[in-house]
């Protein structure tokens, strides 16, 4: 029992140290790991060892370390990742192609926002610098997560929320899921110069775990009208997550209602969205 519990730990620690480089930390020295992590140099370096021999972890020129090529070919084998990457990629291009906007396919991680996919220009690094990883209730990639999660009605506060503001949330995400999509606000009273909009993907089984979110500037790009595009591009993966249809359904579109796929319906029929 002690040898398994003792394997345990080391796959727990192993992982810890692979989790410090998710989000916006691509590289992180020894004393960076230790720090996050809470292990003392010894095992950090014992572990980072063990790892970069495996493929899981490769040194850079600069004594620092990065995920290695192992677990990205590992990752990109999951067939359900896989099936999302193919149906998603050539959306993404399309979608930033006609609007030379930055775009990106996005889950969440904890309480906060994950990019697994973007497109971009070369002039776009300063746009994900400052996204960074934010909170899901304060973008609205996040809030269209939340809208379709398991616990919509639960809002990721460090404080209990007053019986007003748990109302007004769930007016929050009643309106993402009425219109389809979630938006930067707008109003004079908001200043920053990004704005950005996101829709959910539905898997096959009608679940949302991720969302295509486009990026734009505030007073050159309409933040609603963002949101369609990234409504119309988040369809188009979906319906591709569902399969081609058979001989039964062609020359036949799924029928969306209150923001969810809801089956074929005749050729032609518009999408239930106040904001179509």
């Amino acid at each position: 029992m002690s040898e398994i519990n003792g394997k345990r730990g080391v796959l727990a620690r192993a992982f810890d140290i692979l989790g410090c480089f998710t989000g916006g930390e691509p590289e992180r020295s020894v004393a960076d790991i230790c720090a996050v992590t809470d292990l003392p140099p010894a095992t950090v370096h014992r572990m980072l060892a063990t790892l970069s021999e495996h493929g899981a972890i490769e040194r850079t020129g600069r004594g620092r370390y990065r995920l290695g090529p192992r677990l990205w070919r590992l990752g990109h084998g999951v067939p359900d990742i896989r099936l999302l990457r193919d149906c998603a990629r050539p959306a993404l291009v399309d979608l930033h192609a006609s609007t030379r906007l930055p775009v990106a396919l996005v889950t969440r991680e904890g309480d906060r926002l994950h990019i697994i996919d973007k497109i971009a220009g070369r002039n776009t690094v300063r746009v994900w610098e400052q996204l960074g990883s934010p909170a899901l209730d304060e973008h609205p990639a996040g809030l269209v997560l939340l809208a379709w999660g398991h616990d919509p009605d639960r809002r990721p506060a460090s404080r209990p929320l007053r019986s007003e503001e748990q109302f007004a949330w769930r007016q929050t995400l009643a309106q993402v899921r009425q219109i389809g999509f979630a938006h930067s606000p707008t109003g004079a009273q908001h200043t920053s110069p990004l704005v950005w909009a996101a829709a959910p993907v539905f898997a096959e089984d009608q679940t949302v775990s991720t969302c295509v979110m486009i990026g734009g500037r505030r007073g050159q790009h309409p933040p609603v009208s963002l949101g369609r595009q990234a409504r119309t591009t988040a369809r188009d993966i979906s319906a591709g997550l569902r399969g081609a249809p058979d001989e039964q359904t062609l020359g036949k579109t799924h029928v969306w209602r209150d923001g969810f796929p809801t089956g074929p319906g005749p050729a032609g029929r518009s999408a239930a969205s106040s904001a179509g």
